[in-house]
């Protein structure tokens, strides 16, 4: 079973220490007002809410269980390890006291009190000049936008903390906001994002064009189609580009002209993912996630799932597949995108491919349907595979979109994406077997949360 590390979100609230580091305290234990004070400390606090996104110390944002979640709730994704909570996740069978929900919760809160501290008091500190304060100031509303959404698609609408709180009491009084009012301000600090940061060409901290490809992500969730267009248009004009092979995505050493945002990790500060997908032995993992047969057949048709052995066959022709799943010696599966167990490859959190198929579904529900396979066989050809027609695919809306969320499902496996697509396009309840449990589609706020803060409501069905 997991282990909790922190505590409850909203009685919770963050200080900078002096030496660099950003540290998360009660709130009526560390004065708010001393931890901005000057141009380094400011400097120390945007890098600290990166590392909250990082999260390599506890596994539980982009390191590990938010990831990890976002995939084993749906269908490419089995649990095969040890983990409790995990596999309550697997069995979509969560529940309020599940500690590992729990820890996502926290620390995606505590990302959140990470960048309201920057946006309440950069304004005030002295020692920036206005092009860094500015760049600082957008490099946090887009934390916060990025983390807002990542909440937003696991629980619906959440409690909208846009300032530290002064006390226990405020802290506890909050209440949660509707969907709309979280998209709402998720899109707001887009806004105020795109408008400040000054950056271009950095994947490691956030850009202009991080800023655009995350508004494409939001506006396809919001199913405003033509304003994921838009977003995704601008986002191409500023150079990015597809890696010319799939695999050069997947190194240690990383570094494409794909990568809009990512997440750096080193040997010291390593994230958990491929200690937790990687087959044990030689293969340098825990094994505890293991991928489904329904993700094999979807990258190798031959692949037949009443085989136990299924992966006798495994022949693909994509060339994305060898680079997502692996195998034993005794043909045991395991998922191959981190590449080692040491954890100290770089994570893509926004990469072009994504963006492409963005606006790919987005002109297929505009009804641009040549549009959205053009768009769709770029990832395609790229993963050699033959261009699709649209007679081929079928010439309709319906054929083009499930052409689309197959390849987003192979080109974007094991990086948090499947259950999310599920639910927004509303196949997660067929997709894995969730009738007479209907209210899975959504988490369910940790129940720690509701003993302290009263007034947030828990999903139905909890």
């Amino acid at each position: 079973m997991r282990i909790r590390r922190t505590l409850p979100a909203f009685l919770i609230a963050l200080a900078l220490a002096c030496d660099n580091t950003l540290t998360v305290e009660p709130v009526n234990e560390v004065a708010a007002d001393v931890a901005i004070i000057d141009a380094a400390t400011a400097r120390a606090a945007i890098a600290g809410a990166y590392d909250a996104l990082q999260d390599d110390a506890n596994w539980v944002y982009y390191s590990g269980d938010f990831n990890v979640f976002s995939d084993l709730s749906g269908d490419d994704v089995r649990h095969s390890g040890t983990f409790d909570t995990y596999r309550s996740a697997d069995r979509n069978t969560l529940s309020a006291a599940n500690g590992t929900i729990l820890d996502i919760w926290e620390q995606l809160y505590a990302t959140i009190n990470r960048a309201n501290v920057i946006i309440e008091k950069l304004p005030g500190v002295p020692g920036l000049d206005e092009d860094e304060r500015d760049d600082l100031l957008g490099q946090a509303y887009f934390i916060r936008a990025l983390t807002y959404h990542n909440l937003v698609k696991l629980w619906g609408g959440v409690p909208l903390r846009l300032t530290t709180p002064a006390s226990l009491s405020e802290a506890a009084n909050i209440a949660r906001a509707t969907e709309d009012e979280t998209y709402a301000q998720i899109l707001e600090d887009l806004d105020q994002a795109i408008a400040l940061i000054q950056t271009d060409d950095d994947p490691g901290v956030a850009t202009i064009g991080a800023a655009w490809a995350l508004r494409s992500r939001v506006l396809l969730f919001m199913e405003d189609w033509a304003g994921v267009v838009e977003a995704a248009d601008e986002v191409e004009a500023m150079g990015y580009e597809l890696a010319t092979e799939f695999e050069d995505l997947f190194s240690v050493e990383g570094g494409t002209n794909e990568d809009i945002f990512k997440l750096t990790y080193e040997p010291a500060e390593p994230h958990g993912l491929g200690w937790y997908y990687r087959a044990k032995g030689g293969f340098g993992g825990r094994y505890e996630l293991a991928p489904t047969c329904a993700l094999a057949s979807a990258f190798d048709p031959s692949v037949n799932c009443a085989n136990t052995n299924f992966m006798a066959t495994w022949s693909p022709d994509d060339a994305r597949a060898e680079f997502s799943i692996d195998t034993t010696a005794s043909l045991e599966p395991f998922a191959n995108k981190y590449i080692t167990g040491d954890g100290d490859d770089d994570l893509h959190a926004i990469r072009f491919a994504e963006v492409i198929l963005n606006r790919a579904e987005a002109y297929a529900r505009l009804g641009q349907l040549q549009a959205a396979v053009d768009d769709l066989n770029r990832t395609r050809v790229r993963a050699g595979l033959p261009a699709l027609t649209l007679a081929g695919i079928g010439g309709t809306m319906a054929a083009v979109l499930d052409a689309i969320w197959h390849e987003r499902r192979l080109e974007l496996a094991f990086e948090g994406f499947r259950w999310p697509d599920l639910v927004r396009t509303g196949r997660a309840i067929a997709a894995v077997g969730l009738a007479g449990k209907e209210h899975q589609v959504l988490y369910p706020i940790p129940q720690e949360e509701l003993d302290v803060a009263p007034n947030i409501t828990q999903n139905p069905g909890y």
